[in-house]
């Protein structure tokens, strides 16, 4: 009976030693805490973290508020301007072939054929010196089997030959293209190619469009700059787009730029994109 008793009193003490062991720990620590907190310089070194801290968040808020500010006192414009220009020169070429069953008579008949092609441009008021012709293109022509199939024997020979100027006189240019086959009627195997029309001066007038473009663009800055009661600055950025040269009329655009050879009259047009400040 001594020994049970001293032993639950034993095991009592003990586990009244562990309960109270267990509820010493929080306390423990946070003691040892107070204490590091209480020693010299742990206090400056924690303000100084906050202070830091408190920087670096600040920093960020106003470099944000400065991003915004900059991109609001921004205004970005495109200016557009257009110029009718006409074609100062227009280029042209034609084609003859002749056919037969030996190359001599084929080349023949291809000297008959052209000289009625250049006789026809001549008529029109084009001047000989402009006119260039080009060598003669040889092409064999096979018999075929009874299935269809090419053989190897020669059955005639087709010759061909090219015609071609230049001239300011655009109107004419275009007149000889629209009537050169008819000299089909009288035997000719004629091939007329489209014209090509173009503007020389097209430098000069990329030059005034660019000033015209940038005028939009600044009118059209003022107007939105007024209407939220600013005004404009000076201008901060500038980029050019692609010249546009299209046929009178056309609505067509492409983002590499397009320059129309098929018609006289034409349409120049040009895009800028401005940045200016808003005061």
């Amino acid at each position: 009976m001594t020994n049970s008793s001293r032993a639950r009193n034993s095991g009592g003490a003990n586990g009244d030693s562990n309960e109270g062991s267990s509820d010493d720990r929080p306390r423990g620590a946070l003691s040892r805490l107070a204490g590091w907190i209480a020693r010299p310089g742990t206090g400056i070194f924690l303000l100084g973290a906050t202070l830091a801290f408190g920087v670096l968040g600040a920093s960020d808020t106003l470099g944000r508020a400065l991003r915004t500010m900059n991109q609001d006192n921004v205004i970005s414009v495109k200016g557009v301007a257009e110029i009718d220009v006409t074609s100062d020169t227009a280029a042209w070429w034609g084609k003859v072939r002749a056919r037969a069953a030996t190359l001599p008579e084929a080349y023949v008949e291809l000297e008959k054929s052209m000289a009625a092609l250049r006789t026809f441009v001549l008529s029109k008021g084009i001047d000989a010196d402009t006119i260039t012709v080009e060598s003669v293109d040889m092409s064999q022509q096979f018999k075929r089997d009874e299935k269809g199939n090419h053989t190897k024997e020669v059955e005639g020979y087709v010759l061909s030959q090219s015609l071609g100027f230049a001239s300011s006189n655009v109107l004419v240019v275009r007149t000889i293209s629209n009537e050169a086959t008819a000299l089909i009627k009288d035997g000719v195997e004629v091939e007329s190619g489209s014209p090509v029309f173009k503007v020389t001066s097209i430098e000069k007038t990329k030059l005034e469009l660019l000033e015209k473009a940038t005028a939009n663009a600044f009118e059209r800055a003022q107007v939105l700059a007024r209407g939220s009661g600013s005004g404009v600055g000076a201008l901060v950025s500038a980029s050019q787009g692609v010249y546009q040269i299209i046929s009178r009329g056309s609505t067509s655009s492409s983002d590499y730029g397009e320059y129309d050879t098929s018609a006289i009259d034409k349409t120049a047009r040009v895009v800028v994109t401005l940045e200016y400040a808003v005061r």
